[in-house]
Order: structure tokens, then sequence, then C-alpha cells
């Protein structure tokens, strides 16, 4: 399906316009454009915000299964693709990514580590790529879990935002940001391709680990990562489309 085939004119323009990629790279958006350039230049604000967020993801890939590390909010800079469960989901991570085309995150930063309410947040890196990230917004979207394009994720508009705007902009809400990203990646070797379905990296910890922390990562056998909050880090945990059901978590 060609999802820009969807999109109409006035909806591109919109969605340039407001994009990291006009705002801080165009000296001057043009005022009329074809329809082929319109679809050429939103494939370059939406690649620029998508490569942005991936490219600036904390990687995780020289910590160790079963040990711990730290970071302090109030010296080290980092960007975090997290996510929690919810009991929307199925029993495990992976039978959620087989029957989800997408997963919600949020990214955390030094200043602002708001996120959804649940018992356990994992951080992901491994296997995540700039194409693979499907809806980008500055707070929750109330995005449909069962999505199969990535316009029917949201009623609300896309946001081509790179991810120091998005950030911004989420701790100017002090709420936390989202991105929906594919739950599948692919591997190439050689003409085969494998698909395996996203796992986390990491157990985030805030200040101390939990009962639930410890044992979630002993579970997956995964590194736990504490990050330490500064006085001035923002950390609001709220479901801003508030929905009773969630308020118990079921799922570390």
């Amino acid at each position: 399906m060609d999802i820009l085939k969807e999109m109409y004119d006035d909806e591109l323009e919109y969605l340039i316009k407001g994009s990291s990629y006009a705002n801080k790279i165009l000296e001057k958006i043009p005022t009329e454009m074809s329809r082929t350039e319109l679809e050429s230049l939103y494939k370059k604000c939406r690649e620029h915000a998508c490569k942005s967020i991936v490219d600036r993801l904390k990687s995780f890939k020289e910590m160790q299964a079963g040990k711990i590390y730290h970071l302090d909010c109030k010296t080290d800079s980092f960007f975090i693709l997290a996510r929690v469960r919810t009991n929307y989901e199925m029993s495990t991570i992976e039978e959620t990514s087989q029957e989800r085309a997408f997963l919600s995150f949020s990214i955390l930063t030094e200043k602002n580590l708001s996120h959804f309410p649940g018992r356990v947040v994992y951080g992901y890196r491994t296997g995540v790529y700039p194409s693979m990230i499907g809806y980008i917004y500055h707070h929750d979207a109330d995005t449909y879990a069962y999505a199969k394009t990535r316009l029917e994720l949201s009623e609300l508009p896309e946001e081509l935002l790179d991810v120091e705007d998005l950030c911004a902009q989420a701790l100017l809400e002090k709420t936390y940001s989202q991105v929906s990203v594919e739950s599948k990646t692919k591997t190439y070797v050689g003409p085969i391709i494998n698909t395996a379905v996203l796992q986390p990296d990491v157990v985030i910890a805030i200040d101390t680990p939990t009962q639930d922390d410890l044992l979630a990562a002993a579970q997956r056998n995964l590194p736990i990562l504490i990050l330490h909050r500064s006085p001035t880090t923002v950390m609001n945990i709220h479901d801003l489309f508030f929905t009773p059901d969630l308020s118990n978590p079921i799922y570390i």
C-alpha cells in the first residue's frame, strides 16, 4: 500500500510546515508545489525526523546480562527508547509483537523520565531502524494498538519532529512523547530475509531497582540500567487518556 496516495495535498503541506527539517534546514518553504514536489519534500521531512530519533538513541550493546549500570541525570545526557507493558497485551512480549504491527514507545531523557504507567520500563535499541518508525507525537496520541498501517495509528496528525524538538515539546508539557515503531525487525543474509520481533535490551530502573525490575531482568536475562534523577528531572507517570482498566498493571 502506498501511504502517500492516501494523503491529501493540504495534509502534506501542514506536516511539512511543522517539521523540524523545514524549520531548521530549509531556508524557505516553497509557496507552490506540485504533487510530486509535495511528496518529495514530505519524504525528506519524515526521513530527517526518523533518522534523527534513531541515530541519537542510546545503545546498550556494551551492557552485560545480569549486571547493573548507572546514569546520573545531573551529569549524563541520553535519549532512551522505552516502553512498559499494559493489560491490553498478550501474556508475553514476543506474543504481543507477533500480534501487533506496531508498538508504542516513549523517549526518556535526563530532563524528562515521564512515561506511561506500568510495572517495568524496558529500554530498546537493537533492531530499530528509521524506516520502522510509524508515528511521532509529543504526547500520548491514544494510538490504535492493532493498526496495520501507520495512517491507522491515531486520529491526531503525526509530527515530523527531530529528537530534540520532540523531547523539548514533551518536556514543555511535562509529559511523555510517543513514538510508534514496527514490532518486527529484518536482517539480511545475502538474498535471505530474516524477520524477528523486537526484544528489549535492558530493564530501566529509576533511582533504585524494584522487585519487579529485578524479577524481569532475571527472567529475560537482561542488564539493569539505573537512571538517577536530578532535582530538576521531570517524571510524571500517567495515562493521558485515562483508562481505569490500566490503573492496576498486570504484566512486568
